[in-house]
Parts: C-alpha cells; sequence; structure tokens
C-alpha cells in the first residue's frame, strides 16, 4: 500500500463510536511504550495541541502530534513537527486493513499510536473528538480538557463537560482551561474526584496582556512571557494550558527548563486559529464553526476595532448553524442574549456589512441555500458559487477587507486560493 491509498483508506471509514476494547486490540507492542497526552474540549484544541508539542520538541523530547481534521491524514501525523514517514503510515493502513474494521476517529487515532511507536516517541500529544478513546490508549500520565462552550448541538454545557472528561485516568493530572463556566467546572471536579485524576484549573488573573490590538498578541502567563501566533484571549488561554502542562510532566519526572517553554510557545506557527494573512487590505483567515468559536473571532475583530468587513462563510454542516450565525452577530451565546433592540437579530452592531456563503468543496450546494435563508435574519447575506467568486465579490463589497470562515475545510481552501494571488 502506498501513501495515497493509506490516506484514501482512512478517508472511506465510516464514522461512528468503537469500544475501547476494540482500539486496544489495534495497537502495536510499541504504541504502549509512548506516553500519550490527550487533549479534549469543545474549542482550542488544535492551538493547545500545538503548543504543547512544541514545548516538549523544544526540551528535546521526540514528540508525536495527532491532529483530527479534514487534511488527509499523512499530513495531520507528525513527529517532532514533521510529517510523519510515509511507509510507517502505509504500514499502519494495511495491518488495520486486515482487521476488524474501526470508525474513522478510532482508526486514525490507532494508526497514529502506530507511527509513533515505530518512530521512537517519548511523548504523543493528541486531539481527542471522542474522549472516550482515551481509556484505550495505554499510559497517559497527562490530559487536558480545553474550553468548553456551546457548539450549537450538544443539550448543555454539563453534558459537553462530561463528555470531555472521559480523558480524565486515575493518578493523571488533566489541565483545564482557565475561565470555564461555573457548570463546567463543577462537572470536571466530580468527575476528577471519581477518576482519582488532579484537576488543575489556570488563574486567569495570572494572564496578562502586554499587547491587545492591531492584531498583535504578546501574553504573560505566571511569569512566562512570550509573543504568540494565536490572537485572542482564548489562545491566551491555550497558552496557560500549555505552560500548565508541562508543569504537569515535570512533576511526572519529565526534565522540561523554562527556556523551552518559552522557546516552544513562541515557535509555533498558526494553521487552526484566527489568522491575519495582510492587513491592507485586511484579510483574516479562520476556520471557527462553532457559537463558542464564533464569539472568540467577535472579540479579537472588536478589540482591535474593526468595521466595514465583507465575511465569506463556508458551513460544512447544517446542524447548529442558526446558533453560529447569531453568535457571529452579536458575539453572545443563545443563552446570554437579552430581548432588546441592542441584541435582537439585525439589530446589534458588529463588523460585517455584508456576508457571502459557499458550499466548501465536497458539500452539498442545496444545504448552503437552506443555510442563506438562516444567515439572512442576522446579515445582508448572499450566495455565491465558488469561493473564488465569494472572495472577489467580498473584496468588491467591503470598505476594510475580507473574513473566511466557517471550518477547516473552507480555511484550507481559502488558504490554497489566497496563496495562488
Amino acid at each position: 500500500m502506498i501513501i495515497e491509498q493509506a490516506n484514501a483508506y482512512f478517508a472511506s471509514l465510516p464514522e461512528g463510536f468503537a469500544p475501547a476494547r476494540q482500539l486496544q486490540e489495534a495497537l502495536s507492542a510499541k504504541a504502549g511504550r509512548v506516553d500519550y497526552l490527550g487533549v479534549a474540549g469543545t474549542a482550542g484544541k488544535t492551538t493547545a495541541a500545538a503548543l504543547t508539542a512544541a514545548v516538549l520538541r523544544a526540551a528535546g523530547l521526540v514528540t508525536g502530534s495527532y491532529h483530527a481534521g479534514c487534511e488527509p491524514l499523512s499530513a495531520r501525523i507528525r513527529v517532532n513537527g514533521e510529517p510523519v514517514a510515509p511507509e510507517l503510515l502505509a504500514q499502519a493502513a494495511e495491518i488495520l486493513s486486515a482487521r476488524e474494521t474501526l470508525p474513522r476517529a478510532a482508526a486514525e487515532l490507532a494508526a497514529a499510536a502506530r507511527c509513533f511507536g515505530e518512530a521512537g516517541c517519548a511523548l504523543a500529544v493528541v486531539e481527542l473528538p471522542d474522549a472516550g478513546l482515551a481509556e484505550a490508549l495505554p499510559k497517559m500520565p497527562v490530559c487536558a480538557v480545553t474550553s468548553i462552550g456551546p457548539d450549537g448541538i450538544s443539550a448543555s454545557l454539563e453534558r459537553s463537560a462530561a463528555l470531555a472528561a472521559g480523558v480524565m485516568r486515575k493518578g493523571s493530572i488533566c489541565v483545564t482551561a482557565p475561565e470555564q463556566p461555573k457548570a463546567v467546572v463543577s462537572e470536571l471536579v466530580v468527575a476528577a474526584g471519581k477518576a482519582d485524576c488532579e484537576l488543575v484549573v489556570p488563574d486567569p488573573d495570572d494572564i496578562t496582556f502586554l499587547e491587545a490590538e492591531k492584531f498583535a498578541s504578546r501574553v504573560d502567563y505566571g511569569g512566562y512571557t512570550v509573543p504568540l501566533a494565536f490572537l485572542g484571549r482564548h489562545a491566551a488561554g491555550s497558552a496557560a494550558i500549555a505552560v500548565e502542562l508541562a508543569l504537569a510532566l515535570c512533576k511526572k519526572g519529565y526534565d522540561i527548563p523554562d527556556e523551552a517553554i518559552l522557546e516552544g510557545l513562541a515557535a509555533v506557527e498558526n494553521r487552526s486559529s484566527i489568522r491575519v494573512l495582510s492587513q491592507r487590505p485586511l484579510v483574516v483567515l479562520d476556520a471557527c464553526r462553532t457559537p463558542q468559536q464564533a464569539i472568540a473571532l467577535l472579540r479579537v475583530l472588536n478589540m482591535a476595532k474593526v468595521r466595514h468587513l465583507s465575511a465569506v462563510i463556508g458551513l460544512a454542516e447544517e446542524e447548529g448553524a442558526e446558533a453560529f450565525f447569531s453568535a457571529l452577530e452579536s458575539g453572545l451565546t443563545a443563552e446570554t442574549q437579552k430581548k432588546d433592540r441592542t441584541t435582537m437579530p439585525g439589530m446589534s452592531e458588529n463588523p460585517f456589512d455584508k456576508v457571502f456563503l459557499v458550499s466548501p468543496a465536497g458539500t452539498d450546494a442545496a444545504m448552503t441555500e437552506r443555510l442563506l435563508e438562516k444567515a439572512r435574519y442576522h446579515f445582508d447575506a448572499e450566495l455565491c458559487g465558488s469561493l473564488a467568486e465569494a472572495v472577489e465579490l467580498a473584496r468588491a463589497n467591503s470598505r476594510r477587507g475580507l473574513l473566511i470562515c466557517g471550518g477547516e475545510a473552507i480555511a484550507l481552501e481559502a488558504a490554497d486560493l489566497l496563496a495562488e494571488k
């Protein structure tokens, strides 16, 4: 099997859930020698994982990382910051394809673990969209639950927190995000007690913004001062998680000097969060797709006093879209919006003069037409036939610049398109 066939195999697998036993049986003996650091939550997983992996690499540790996204799997499994060796992933695909079929998330994690074992990784940072998969990983001395917030789908914050808490293991140290809602913290405290897991909650008072306007980001957390490629208070929270995870690993016997923490935090390239591609005209790229992420984006734009943008939005799913549009307009969740003229749909001040909807590659155009009706309740919205058309119209109708958002698929497509221009 060659790498293209391996990528196609994993992409073809069905969605769904796998029992821990089934995933454990798909792991190799060498995969069991790796210490895993599982990252769960509804927002900030990719940022927190990338920052943590960079810190471990700076400390001289052979480090694996796995990102759950829509790029080919060969681009999302990395060893020491570089894509995994094609022969390792192809070998893992051959072995897994001969076994009982696993759902895609479980199969990808099994393949990543096999690759980390073969590459001799000491530690591997793995994103867990399904935190229940953590139970199958052999060793997890440290784990993280990033920010928990509304995703437009889940019934409650408590339920989302309980699901993310599945990453906790007996005897491990779990670091969560600062400024979690009280209901989330309560749920995590109870879960940590049941799992016999130490819970670390960073103090938001320890976060100081040294630069916060004009899309500059320089943050101090408890004496660790670094420039970040990531913008906003939510990104500072991810940096705080990375610092606390490094300190927790020190308690577990790893040698991670302060210099490595500073070097790692400063070195990470932003591929997942709010990216400013140019200032004049302003071009912002963000993979946000949930209400929580939309609120974080709007906070950054308002902090920078940005107005009169055009937005290109490419959502890959219809579920949760109404809550996403509402949050992108008002900066508030459905639960916190007050029924007055300043927060009713169409009445609040926001940075967007016009919105252009587009279907990301591989999605249903009919779905985007339905999304247009939802978007028009909140914005002056128009449907476009392609991303290229949407970008051109957005530029022509903007006094300040444009934003492209709606998920990882549209963000990656836009990055490639804009790189060609």
